[in-house]
């Protein structure tokens, strides 16, 4: 990912500048870019691997990480589902 904001690639705005982007492994990026008229800039990245986004999902679900969850919400982000 370059340092500058690519409308054209597949992003999740949130708010604020912030962006989620899936990545093909199924891990997700989170960046927060700065946009104006003639200039962007990114101020911070991270990637939140597969596995642990899923966790994140099945944990912050209205059931919890209980109960084959987690597998359920791995399985939705890959496309198994």
């Amino acid at each position: 990912m370059s340092d500058r904001f690519d409308g054209a690639q597949t992003w999740f705005h949130w708010t604020n500048g912030t962006y989620f982007q899936r990545q093909r492994d199924g891990a997700v990026t989170v960046a927060k870019f700065v946009i104006s008229h003639d200039n962007s800039a990114k101020e911070w990245e991270f990637t939140i691997p597969a596995d642990e986004w899923a966790s994140i999902v099945a944990s912050v679900s209205a059931k919890g990480e209980v109960d084959g969850r987690w597998q359920v919400a791995r399985e939705f982000h890959a496309g198994m589902r």
